[in-house]
């Protein structure tokens, strides 16, 4: 059925899908000169390098995250509630900022070597490299596996974990046969999240010298001022990520993964003896390496240079980056609300598939976005120059092509979010407030928002923390004469100045830290 409301769904996933379609129509239209040269040469180097990123971060961030979700969810320890909340602080930590951090600890001739010299070994190893990179990045982005996966872990119900327990299984048997495959979709969802993130690293891949597609587009683009090369190997980015959803899918078939509800709580083990230092020591490692020492190190070094650092330039810096995240955020979760609520109260297949279509930008490698914006923005300036005598850019380059690029990219997280949460509120009171003569608009504002508020809330923070770290998009799009604390912080960091880089990462951690302490504090509530 179509009405105003999946029309306003439909127009706008028209809009925000256009710039995309425009990079696959410039990419596959275009066969230049150029193009051929890199299919001959590098090409095939630049997908085999990003494959090896994508599936080495993918394997030891599903480690990382499943095993410390597993942990903390089905075993009773000491000092639990304080893993449940750390393991999740490197998520306020982009992942080129680790990089940044770790080279120039174990850089040559920095304070790793320095050591080992003093300590008469002279032996030089290069850590600019892939291998250094898949862990870096694994810190990282490893809390996304573990949010998600822990969430899906404490919805495993009693009716099946503890018939299983009494009938003598072993916990690793349990965990392999029953909570391992009921949490599939979580941990494929998650997982899915790491690997486009992986593909659409830009800052460390370049950093470290690693030959992504997505370095290959921002050199392609800027280096040799060839967009329809740039665009192709975008297009070869989105095909990636959308083979790998496939397979998934594909896989899955006509699985059903629900459970029944159950009030009962799941019985835990009690950890003591070496399993529990054994468990501690784990635990640990990716709290100390992902978090802690690129705290410290960004704490020594702001301390030294703040001074010098803290003036009008930084505190503009500041602003601009929380105020492009907060509007970003706002305007995607009322979308999202909107989105949602339409699939609710119309359950189509027509508007499910729209939220399916705004859901793709998340898909894409941030590149990708920003050349379709570009396109689209440029050809909109031009037809304006064309027939108003105008000599005014007045959307490309702008402050409105940069909040639209964030819409695109992280709408998928508000979406996500709010869907799950309409899931767990009944259709029913929808219904009652209609049947008492209140409209579809009344409704949404009197009765579904304030039930929505804390999912809203949550979806807030995850897209507020996700652009402020963002770094792609922005370096394409941004204003001239603006920066966001992620670029600027790439900016030193490429002048090799990481210590005066420090106080604008800081920044970014705690901007980003505050929330989300908020978010899991009142989560665990």
């Amino acid at each position: 059925m179509i009405n105003r409301w999946s029309s306003f769904n439909f127009i706008v996933t028209l809009i925000m899908m256009l710039p995309i379609v425009l990079v696959v129509n410039h990419a596959l239209g275009n066969e230049t000169q150029m193009l051929g040269h890199l299919k001959d040469t590098v090409l095939l180097g630049y997908i085999t390098d990003t494959l090896i990123l994508v599936f080495g971060v993918g394997f030891l961030t599903l480690i990382l995250g499943v095993g410390s979700a597993y942990i903390t969810t089905f075993y009773q320890f000491r000092f639990v509630g304080f893993f449940v909340f750390a393991l999740a602080l490197p998520f306020t930590i982009p992942t080129y900022i680790m990089g940044y951090i770790y080279s120039d600890m174990f850089g040559y001739f920095n304070h790793f070597h320095l050591f080992l010299r003093s300590m008469g070994i002279t032996g030089y190893f290069n850590v600019l490299n892939i291998n250094s990179v898949i862990i870096f990045m694994s810190l990282a982005l490893y809390p996304y596996v573990y949010l998600i996966v822990k969430a899906s872990f404490e919805k495993s119900k009693s009716t099946l974990v503890n018939p299983a327990l009494s009938l003598g299984s072993s916990r690793k048997k349990l965990f392999f046969k029953i909570i391992l495959p009921l949490s599939r979709p979580a941990i494929i969802g998650s997982l899915a999240l790491v690997m486009m993130e992986t593909i659409s690293e830009y800052g460390i891949a370049e950093y470290y010298n690693v030959k992504t597609l997505t370095v290959a587009i921002f050199n392609t683009w800027f280096g040799l001022h060839d967009s329809a090369s740039a665009a192709y190997m975008a297009v070869v980015a989105m095909l990636m990520v959308l083979i790998v959803l496939s397979i998934e899918k594909i896989s899955r078939g006509k699985a059903q993964y629900k459970v029944e509800s159950s009030g009962a709580e799941v019985k835990k083990q009690v950890l003591k003896g070496y399993k529990l230092y054994l468990t501690y020591f784990l635990l640990s490692i990716p709290i100390v390496f992902g978090f802690i020492i690129p705290l410290i190190w960004m704490s020594v070094y702001s301390y030294e240079y703040a001074a010098n650092l803290l003036d009008a330039e930084f505190i503009g810096i500041l602003t601009n980056s929380f105020i492009s995240a907060s509007l970003s955020a706002s305007f995607i979760m009322l979308l999202a609300f909107i989105v949602g609520y339409t699939s609710r109260i119309f359950p189509t297949a027509f508007n499910s598939y729209i939220s399916k279509f705004i859901s793709l930008g998340f898909t894409m490698p941030g590149a990708l976005i920003a050349i379709g914006i570009i396109m689209l923005f440029a050809d909109i300036d031009t037809w304006l120059i064309d027939n108003y005598f105008t000599t005014t850019l007045f959307l490309s380059a702008s402050y409105f092509a940069l909040l639209f690029s964030y819409i695109i990219r992280f709408s998928a997280i508000g979406i996500h979010t709010v869907d799950s949460s309409f899931e767990r509120v009944s259709i029913h009171l929808n219904r009652a407030s209609r049947s008492l003569g209140k409209s579809y608009f009344q409704t949404m504002f009197k009765v579904e928002l304030p039930l929505m508020k804390n999912a809203l809330l949550f979806g807030f923070v995850l897209v507020f923390v996700s652009t402020i770290k963002e770094l792609p998009i922005t370096l394409v799009l941004r204003p001239f004469n603006y920066d966001t604390l992620a670029t600027k912080t790439y900016a030193l960091a490429n002048s090799q100045m990481l210590h005066e880089a420090s106080i604008y990462t800081l920044s970014i951690i705690i901007i980003s830290l505050i929330p989300l302490t908020i978010m899991l504090l009142k989560a665990q509530k």
